[in-house]
């Protein structure tokens, strides 16, 4: 202010006046109206005080101006500090740059290592989609060329500066950015980004804009390395959480399959069976378990499924249900690849798992577990109880062989040389529980072809167990010792169904009484062979009788009737018989099929699978051979009487 001015030339109202605008912050224009009016004499004193009263106004503008901006950044700095959101601390940085610079659009760049560029990360007030995925070189416009200096740069015509390496103009044109200014982000010496502001008019940037925005990128770069840091910890956290939860989950693993393992030791040592296995497996793993052998019959069946009911009922997988079908794939899967397998929820069915049960190359059965969650622990505890029933299966297998070879040698003994050691083997026998000094039921059985021999064995003897009884194989048969005076037909009957059962095949039986003694075992033995011989020999498969059922051909059991019969056959076909020795001839085959087919010519041809022109010629050999009446009347029965009983006695 002028120090010679007089208050009284001036006046006490104008110097009210003037300190009022001042403190209301009045307009300039409002300061400049004192002047007019004013007398001559006092207007250069009066100009004067004005001037300095605006020079003293614009220094408090500047500086409300500038604590309006140390607020803004002090405002900005709390916000940034208190984020820990990488993406959030982003946002707020170029949120803020864009209003403290009241910009049209701000937004932030940061420098890719691995390319050796700078790429577009953040963006406020930006419209187009490639301004928002450009990228620039290091160095290239102006962004490139902060980031590559770490020096602050500015433009009021960006399109038209040459200062710039001008790569990325056919982007900025289209969004329409005339002015930019750019600062480095910087975390000591070392550039991680560029913060820019921009407008879409020719609007220079000032110097204390300029400063204004780097100081929001040291506090942006202090930011973003403090929500980088909280990041990277909270992934050693989320890391660190995983890892106890897998060390945790693994302790429980541990615990479960040293539980298991306990459990399933305590069953092999004292002896217990595949319930007792499935039974513990249950309790420890929970939901149902099934143990099945390489056929899918069920061994053992714990659980609360209704599969496992029907299965244990049944004996074997029921058909239909979702779970069944995801049980029996899975075990067929698992067997097939000797691997575990694990179905996911089919339809209504629970999810399922299954792992062979293998000794070396050999697949003894499946072990399937089914429960509404199955994860990697209850396989692995799965996969371990397969081992410890491989095991148990095994044994069971080497004290069934021991006692099928015990059994066998008895009989072998029994019946082919019984006068070697009488008395031992009344012994040996009396091991078994086979008292020979009392009536016996003596059955013999076959599948047609000789084949399931091991498991017909295996049945009869559970099947002879119940009676106490024995079974084993002798000669190609598997031979039935029944205790006790038993009618002999319907035992072989009941025989013959139970193991034709098992096996899933037929499985034919002749049975015959014995006295006691070894003799009448022997005596009732051979009875018993040649019954079956003649019940399959009379394609009876699958059936069960005793000698008496057989009728006239119950006479093939005495040396003088077969005697009898043999001269009735050669008498009736004899031709017929020495043709087909001689010439390898089809004609006993083709006579017995023809009358199995009730002379029908064209039914007969079909079952031999020949041509109806070959028939003719072969039914024409058997007139020659035989005779014009061979076909009709009481010669036609004789010839067919003659055929059944040269089979029987070609079987016996």
């Amino acid at each position: 202010m002028t120090s010679d001015l007089s208050p009284i030339r001036v006046g006490v109202d104008k110097a009210r006046t003037l300190l009022r605008l001042l403190r209301d912050s009045a307009a300039p224009e409002e300061y400049q109206a004192l002047l007019d009016g004013c007398p001559a004499d006092e207007l250069p004193y009066l100009r004067s005080l004005v001037d300095d009263a605006l020079h003293v106004r614009g220094q408090l503008e500047e500086r409300r101006r500038r604590e309006d901006e140390l607020a803004a950044l002090y405002e900005t700095a709390g916000d940034l500090s208190s984020l820990r959101d990488l993406e959030a601390v982003l946002q707020a940085i170029v949120r803020r740059g864009k209003v403290l610079l009241d910009a049209d659009a701000a937004y932030l760049m940061l420098n890719d290592i691995q390319r050796g560029d700078n790429y577009m990360r953040v963006t406020d007030g930006i419209r187009t989609e490639a301004f928002k995925h450009c990228r620039l070189a290091m160095g290239a416009g102006l962004g490139g060329l902060v980031a590559k200096t770490a020096v602050p740069y500015n433009t009021a015509d960006y399109l038209h500066d040459q200062r710039f390496e001008h790569t990325v103009d056919d982007i900025v044109r289209p969004e329409g950015l005339i002015a930019i200014q750019g600062v480095p982000l910087e975390l000591g010496e070392k550039v991680i980004g560029v913060l820019f502001a921009a407008n879409r008019s020719a609007r220079p940037f000032s110097e204390h804009e300029v400063a204004l925005l780097v100081s929001l990128a040291n506090h942006a770069a202090i930011a973003i390395e403090n929500a980088t840091l909280f990041q990277e910890v909270q992934r050693a956290v989320d890391n660190l959480t995983e890892a106890n939860a897998v060390i945790k989950a693994h302790s429980t693993s541990v615990e479960q399959a040293a539980s298991l393992h306990e459990r399933l030791t305590s069953i092999v040592l004292h002896g217990g069976g595949m319930a007792d296995v499935a039974q513990n497996l249950a309790e420890v793993l929970g939901g149902s378990i099934l143990v099945l052998d390489p056929d899918g019959r069920v061994m053992a069946a714990v659980g609360g499924d209704p599969l496992v009911d029907q299965a244990r009922t049944g004996g074997t997988l029921p058909e239909g249900s979702p779970t069944a079908r995801a049980v029996h794939e899975a075990c067929v899967l698992s067997a097939e690849s000797r691997r575990t397998r694990r179905l996911p929820r089919s339809g209504t069915g629970a999810p399922t798992c299954a792992t062979p049960i293998t000794a070396g190359t050999e697949v003894l059965g499946s072990l399937a577990l089914v429960r509404e969650r199955i994860d990697a622990h209850d396989l692995r505890s799965l996969e371990r109880a397969a081992l410890v029933t491989a095991l148990m299966l095994l044994s069971e297998r080497s004290v069934a062989e021991a006692e099928h070879r015990l059994r066998g040698e008895i009989l072998e003994d029994l019946l082919g040389a019984p006068h070697r050691d009488l008395e031992g083997l009344r012994r040996r026998a009396a091991l078994m529980g086979l008292d020979l000094g009392r009536p016996h039921t003596v059955l013999a059985a076959r599948c047609r072809g000789g084949g399931h021999r091991r498991s017909i064995a295996d049945a009869a003897a559970a099947f002879a167990g119940h009676a106490k009884g024995l079974a084993g194989e002798y000669r190609g048969d598997v031979v039935v010792l029944l205790p006790g005076d038993h009618a002999p037909a319907e035992t072989a009957r009941s025989l013959a169904d139970h193991l034709s059962r098992t096996v899933g095949d037929a499985v034919t039986v002749g049975g015959t009484p014995a006295a006691p003694g070894v003799d009448a075992i022997i005596e009732a033995h051979r009875d018993a062979a040649q019954c079956l011989d003649v019940l399959l020999a009379l394609d009876r498969d699958g059936q069960g009788a005793a000698p008496d059922e057989l009728g006239i051909y119950g006479l093939l059991f005495s040396q003088a009737g077969r005697a009898e019969l043999q001269q009735f056959v050669r008498r009736v076909i004899g031709p017929v018989l020495d043709y087909d020795e001689r010439r390898g001839g089809e004609l006993v085959r083709t006579l017995l099929t023809y009358f199995a087919c009730d002379a029908s010519l064209t039914r007969t041809a079909a079952d031999l699978f020949v041509h109806v022109n070959t028939l003719y010629h072969r039914i024409d050999r058997v007139t020659a051979l035989l005779g014009p009446q061979w076909r009709h009347g009481d010669h036609a029965l004789q010839v067919h009487l003659a055929l059944k009983l040269h089979s029987v006695l070609s079987a016996s």
